[in-house]
């Protein structure tokens, strides 16, 4: 077996330890919650087909974005 080092937010971390068993491994949490929510990410393709609701969702992730470059 491998192993792999990964890179996760502080409140990620807690959720996971929240999320583990007694006799689990970091691995086995995240192996059971992966296969808990076994979503098919195909049923939501062609959900936002409305063009106003489309333009609208660009144009505020762009002013989101733009915000996000200012530095306090």
């Amino acid at each position: 077996m491998g192993t792999k080092t990964i890179s996760i937010k502080d409140s990620v971390y807690e959720i996971l330890k929240r999320s583990k068993k007694e006799d689990e491994s970091f691995s086995d949490v995240i192996e059971r919650l992966a296969k808990e929510k076994n979503i098919d990410f195909m049923s939501f393709f062609g959900g936002l087909k409305d063009k106003e609701v489309l333009d609208s969702i660009e144009k505020d992730s762009k002013k989101i974005r733009e915000l996000s470059k200012v530095r306090l």
